[in-house]
Order: C-alpha cells, then sequence, then structure tokens
C-alpha cells in the first residue's frame, strides 16, 4: 500500500470509481522504486524546540494506505501538525539521524502517537515499521527504529501537548481543526472465532 500526496495536482481523474482512485494512487505513489515528488513538505519552526529537539510543520498534507484485519485504513496527515520526525537518542544519531528517508514514516508515528487512539499503539508502531519499508528505508535502520519505539515509546502515546498545530503561515500556534479524541483510524481487531480476510501489517518483524 501506497503513500498518497494528497495535496498532488489529480486533475482530470475520478476519484468516484475503483479505476479512477488507482489512477490517483498510481499518479501520486511515492515509493522505493520511484522519484520522490513532494511527499511531504514541512517547514522547521526556529524558535521552537522539544527538549532540545528541533521541530517543524506539515505544509503539504499527505496520508498513508495500509490493510489491517481485512480492512483499508487511510491515515491523513494534516497540514499544520507540528512533528520532531524520529526521536533518535543522541547516542544513537550517528547511525540513524532525526531526519532521512524514513521522515515520512517519522511524522505519521508522530501524527498516530499523538492521537493515542486506546489500545492502537502496536498497530501505530506496526504502521511506522511498514510506512519505512513503504519509503525505502533498509531493513536493519527500520528494525532498529522499530525496536525503539516498542520498548521506549510508550511514555509518549497519546500525551496532550503532542496535539500540537501552528500556522504554516507565520508559525505562530493555532488552534487544532479537530479534538484528537474525535478520530478513530484502528478497526477492531476481530473475535476469536473469526479469521480476519488480510493478517495485520507485516514485515520482518512480528508484534507481540
Amino acid at each position: 500500500m501506497p503513500f498518497i500526496d494528497t495535496a498532488a495536482d489529480t486533475s482530470g481523474l475520478e476519484s468516484v470509481t475503483e479505476e479512477g482512485l488507482e489512477a490517483i494512487q498510481r499518479k501520486t505513489h511515492v515509493g522505493k522504486g520511484q522519484a520522490r515528488r513532494r511527499l511531504i513538505a514541512v517547514a522547521i519552526l526556529a524558535e521552537m524546540e522539544k527538549q532540545g529537539r528541533t521541530l517543524a510543520v506539515v505544509t503539504r498534507p499527505y496520508a498513508y494506505m495500509h490493510e489491517i484485519w481485512g480492512q483499508e485504513v487511510v491515515v491523513n496527515v494534516p497540514q499544520g501538525f507540528v512533528t520532531d520526525f524520529a526521536s533518535i537518542p543522541k547516542a544513537l544519531q550517528m547511525i540513524i539521524p532525526p531526519f532521512g528517508r524514513h521522515a515520512p514514516a517519522a511524522v505519521l508515528h508522530d501524527y498516530l502517537y499523538a492521537l493515542g487512539q486506546k489500545k492502537a499503539r502496536p498497530l501505530a508502531d506496526k504502521l511506522f515499521l511498514n510506512a519505512m519499508r513503504e519509503a525505502g528505508v533498509p531493513a536493519f535502520r527500520r528494525s532498529l527504529m522499530y525496536r525503539m519505539v516498542r520498548f521506549f515509546g510508550g511514555g509518549g502515546y497519546g500525551l496532550k501537548d503532542d496535539w500540537m498545530f501552528v500556522d504554516t503561515e507565520n508559525g505562530e500556534p493555532v488552534q487544532p481543526p479537530y479534538g484528537h479524541a474525535d478520530i478513530a483510524w484502528a478497526p477492531e481487531k476481530p473475535k476469536r472465532g473469526r479469521k480476519a480476510k488480510t493478517a495485520p501489517p507485516a514485515d520482518d518483524i512480528q508484534t507481540a
């Protein structure tokens, strides 16, 4: 499943049909084997930091599509959302910089953690893993980053202060466009005895 540049020019494409949706996906998809064209655009917030880390604001909205428990999930990362990319400890930044090919997945992960949907953290981490694969992050790096968020990321899930938006023109804080509690992106896991059409997102690591 692809990343989708939701601000891309899709003129002439009919999104109401299945064929039209596939055409939009082909036109806006950015993956390992394709040229990156405006998948994600951010602006650095020079006067804002979080625990010494540089913050940025999403200036071009995008989405990530994936299938979980047989249901297609589309997560839309909105314009104005504030992110610190990947929260990499200083000791590891020589190996994994906060910003790189994994950046679109890191912003997605920040957004899912800021939403903080109950009982959805394992799936948020799993989407992070699969989104890194879609972006072409090497297996060793994405495996290490996934393990880091699984083992050490729990304290940052659902923090109220992380639900932050700014004006993309002047960097001034603005009221969020909607409450994070209003967004439910993760479907419920099928009850025992019912087989899902498709397993949850899979990569080279299985969620416990």
